[in-house]
């Protein structure tokens, strides 16, 4: 049975003025929702009700950013439906940024590091724990892959924006514990790190394995815009109400 869902085309306007009004739409949100400290970064919806259970996005961020991505990214999902939280990678400096390597030492130190963020945000914030979606862009969008893969009880879904399956240390080694793992995939058609033959034979490898994989593509070279948040925000919401029903 295909489980590979592939929608229409999306089409965003990506011109510079509208880039840097969002981004001042973005920034009227920070006093509000972002709180930062050493080890995470997290956003807390506007008007929080502690007696509501919210689904919660744990945030991988872009190479070369940190968690404070995070800012950049949630108001544009939703200002009021979920809880993030978002780690910076285990390798890189303030200045160069942080990356997400690919090697056993930093995938077993990045399981630790989503467990203390887990762990940080049930703690603080009401979390409905089998709501909790792992997401992330580019490598971070990888390394999401990796993760829920491996340890898929801990996950309501796997977002992955831009960010091809990774391709060292087995990452399908549990595939049939892992297969029932719902999987948002956007995919930038003029990406150079991602290009659409990759894509291709990936999909092909997830649909043989399968997967469930609600795939959107948009034009140009970045997903990061307010067009494909706006579709992962629905996508999440889609799947409560199906569950619901």
């Amino acid at each position: 049975m295909n489980r590979i869902k592939i929608s229409p085309l999306a089409t965003t306007d990506q011109r510079s003025d509208q880039s840097q009004q969002r981004s001042n739409s973005v920034r009227s949100f920070d006093k509000l929702s972002i709180h930062t400290n050493e080890e995470f970064t997290t956003f807390v919806p506007l008007h929080y009700e502690k007696n509501y259970s919210y689904p919660l996005i744990v945030w991988l961020h872009s190479d070369g950013k940190d968690g404070n991505e995070l800012n950049e990214i949630l108001p544009h999902v939703s200002v009021r439906n979920f809880v993030g939280i978002a780690p910076k990678a285990p390798v890189g400096n303030f200045e160069a940024g942080y990356f997400w390597e690919q090697e056993a030492d930093t995938i077993d130190f990045t399981h630790d590091l989503i467990s203390s963020a887990l762990d940080s945000a049930k703690n603080r914030f009401n979390i409905n724990r089998h709501r909790v979606f792992l997401a992330g862009a580019g490598a971070g969008g990888t390394m999401a892959y990796r993760i829920g893969l491996e340890r898929p009880e801990l996950f309501a879904g796997v977002i992955s924006l831009n960010g091809p399956l990774p391709k060292e240390e087995r990452p399908l080694m549990h595939w049939n514990t892992c297969r029932d793992l719902p999987v948002f995939w956007a995919h930038s058609r003029q990406s150079g790190d991602f290009p659409q033959s990759l894509l291709c034979e990936q999909l092909r490898l997830l649909h043989i394995a399968g997967f469930s994989v609600t795939l959107r593509q948009y034009p140009g070279e970045k997903c990061l815009h307010k067009k494909t948040l706006g579709d992962l925000n629905r996508w999440i919401m889609e799947m409560f109400s199906s569950t619901i029903s």
